[in-house]
């Protein structure tokens, strides 16, 4: 071997241990910092397991900034609307309320290396809220793939959508069932393949929306009719209020929630997770299942798309009341069409 592709060699290999090493020294003094601080509610750790290569956290970062449509799609909900007056428990569990409906409150999902929680979040809690509404006769999830991929008005699927506008489209155009990745349930199935299990074993490092299967099912073995598969809600509503919130969680199940994730919730392992240091990766989409109280400290109870390898097996809490970050400025949800049959 010459000696001039032996120093080529030798600059490759710097620049790349260079570059590994920043990568981690950014994670060691984030989780350093976390878990050295006394005053701290929460726990960091780098053996998360992030969908991807775990470098490019701005990936799976899929909502987009609202826009003009956002409160004509999902107007707010006032407290004057608010239907009882009924006092809310200090610690709240919707798995726990509504047993009947506990494999879909239960599911964590994982959106794989594609930015789709807008949607994965979104055709989640309309899943959960359908279920309730029914009394758990209709405990079917619901298709993040078709909303992903053929909901052109929400955004760009892998690339970010709105969540006001899934919301929307549950409205106008209904949607089907569909499960987990390699489920064969339900009439679309989720087509990514899930990488949320171990870094690099994403079969695409950057993968392009799936094609839009329309008005037919993917899944062959789904024997019910596409047209008589769709599913509604009647109204969709934004909440504001942290009170508005939790009310609407208290009767009517879990709901989506859009809120900016920083560098440091990426390593989130466990307890009530509040900012402390790195930069805006983007805006996430999760649901929002109930609340509680962690020695003095109001929280969140959320599920995440990025499978049970992270957080809190799947699970994270985030600080309640005080807006942390803006997780309580995008709150939507909608009441489901209850249909006549349960078939």
């Amino acid at each position: 071997m010459s000696k001039s592709i032996l120093i080529v060699l030798a600059a490759v290999m710097a620049v790349t241990v260079h570059e590994s090493s920043a990568v981690m020294s950014e994670a060691t003094f984030i989780i350093e910092s976390v878990n050295g601080d006394p005053d701290s509610t929460w726990r960091a750790s780098d053996t998360n397991v992030i969908p991807g290569d775990g470098d490019n956290f701005e990936q799976l970062m899929g909502v987009l900034p609202r826009d003009g449509n956002a409160f004509r799609f999902a107007p707010i909900k006032t407290s004057a609307e608010r239907d009882s007056n009924e006092a809310l428990p200090e610690n709240f569990d919707a798995r726990k309320r509504w047993p009947e409906c506990s494999s879909l409150l239960s599911s964590i999902k994982d959106q794989s290396n594609c930015g789709s929680c807008w949607a994965v979040s979104a055709a989640s809690v309309f899943s959960d809220r359908l279920c309730i509404a029914t009394e758990g006769k209709v405990a079917r999830n619901l298709s993040a793939e078709q909303l992903n991929t053929c909901c052109y008005r929400c955004g760009h699927g892998c690339d970010g959508g709105s969540p006001e506008s899934a919301w929307y489209f549950f409205r106008r155009h209904g949607i089907v069932t569909g499960g987990d990745y390699d489920s064969k349930e339900g009439c679309q199935p989720y087509s990514i393949y899930p990488c949320g299990k171990g870094r690099n074993t994403c079969i695409d490092v950057d993968p392009d929306t799936p094609d839009c299967s329309i008005k037919t099912c993917t899944n062959s073995n789904y024997t019910k009719n596409y047209r008589a598969d769709l599913h509604y809600v009647d109204t969709v509503y934004s909440l504001k209020s942290e009170e508005d919130i939790m009310t609407d969680i208290y009767k009517y199940g879990p709901v989506q929630a859009a809120f900016y994730v920083y560098t440091d919730f990426m390593y989130y392992k466990t307890g009530v997770y509040s900012y402390t240091r790195g930069q805006i990766e983007g805006g996430h989409a999760i649901k929002i299942l109930g609340w509680g109280v962690d020695n003095g400290t109001k929280y969140w109870l959320c599920a995440n798309s990025w499978s049970r390898s992270w957080g809190e097996n799947g699970l994270f809490r985030i600080l309640r009341g005080n807006n942390e970050c803006h997780i309580e400025d995008r709150v939507i949800a909608g009441m489901p069409e209850v249909p006549k049959r349960y078939d």
